[in-house]
């Protein structure tokens, strides 16, 4: 079992790298994704679609964000 220590240093320690990474070229459907959301928002495509690149960009208009 995690304890809830252990798992908010690895949150803190994701969001730090997450937040280092090039964001890459910006994806059309950005403008269309609404984060104001009461759910979780699954983004799921084929391989090297840019799925991660979206969500890199989604984390920079986000300040407080979950990634796991």
């Amino acid at each position: 079992m995690i304890l809830k220590e252990t798992l908010r240093d690895i949150v803190k320690s994701q969001h730090k790298g997450l937040e280092e990474l090039e964001t890459g070229i910006i994806r059309e459907k950005l403008d269309e994704i609404d984060l104001n959301l009461h759910f979780a928002l699954v983004i799921s495509g084929v391989r090297r679609c840019g799925k991660s690149t979206l969500l890199r960009l989604l984390i920079k208009k986000k300040s407080r964000f979950y990634y796991f």
